[in-house]
């Protein structure tokens, strides 16, 4: 189901599973809220439930696809908040924005030998759980730059990576895989880099999170429109 009746622009980080039942979901005891659980009502249930609260604020807990889509720059910041829960406290700017390409041989600002100038390729897929399909969209940062990849319909990707650049000097790096905050972990893939031979084969494979594809939090309702002023 899809509604764009409301929409919840803040979600909430207490975990669902701490909270005390009641007959409509959750008390949470942070908030002294009662959270009303909407993953168990249709479209309709919940309409004639919010119709029946003249007015007043309600905090719900629901999947992802019962709310409205947020915009672009809302969802980016769900993002970084979906990064603090999971353990990236120090996550920086570069998770609000797609990968960006990383820099070629050609563009190297520091001389370089000829075996420097060449490139080595990491490819891999990103995978549902252990044998679920591939995850099309997921950002694949490397290390905690703002430079990587996304992941193509099947879950593919692919890295192209100059042996002058710093990180692929060091011998290894991390690639920080990111898929939707309210489907999967952020996940970190150690990976060696050979001196020489062919391309770095990966296999990610992704674990949800915990209440996967839902969002809690106060929701907000559309303003219904006004008269306009009578000439």
């Amino acid at each position: 189901m899809a509604s764009s009746s409301f929409s919840i622009p803040q979600p909430c980080a207490q975990p669902w599973a701490a909270m005390s039942p009641t007959a409509a979901g959750r008390f949470c005891a942070t908030c002294a809220t009662e959270v009303v659980d909407f993953t168990t009502l249709s479209e309709a249930e919940i309409l004639a439930f919010l119709a029946g609260q003249g007015g007043r604020p309600v905090c719900a807990n629901a999947y992802a696809t019962q709310v409205a889509s947020p915009p672009v720059a809302r969802w980016r910041r769900w993002v970084l908040a979906g990064l603090a829960l999971l353990g990236w406290q120090s996550a920086s700017s570069c998770a609000t924005q797609p990968p960006q390409q990383p820099p070629t041989a050609a563009a190297a600002t520091v001389p370089v030998t000829a075996e420097q100038q060449q490139s080595i390729t990491i490819r891999g897929v990103v995978l549902d759980g252990a044998n679920g399909p591939g995850v099309a969209g997921v950002f694949v940062f490397i290390n905690d730059t703002q430079y990587g990849t996304t992941t193509d319909e099947n879950g593919r990707f692919e890295l192209v990576l100059a042996r002058s650049w710093e990180p692929v000097r060091a011998g290894a790096l991390t690639l920080r895989v990111q898929g939707s905050p309210f489907v999967f972990k952020v996940k970190e893939v150690p990976v060696k880099l050979p001196a020489a031979g062919p391309p770095v084969e990966l296999v990610v494979r992704m674990e949800s999170v915990e209440g996967r594809g839902k969002v809690m939090g106060k929701i907000r309702q559309p303003e219904p429109p006004v008269m306009p002023p009578k000439g």
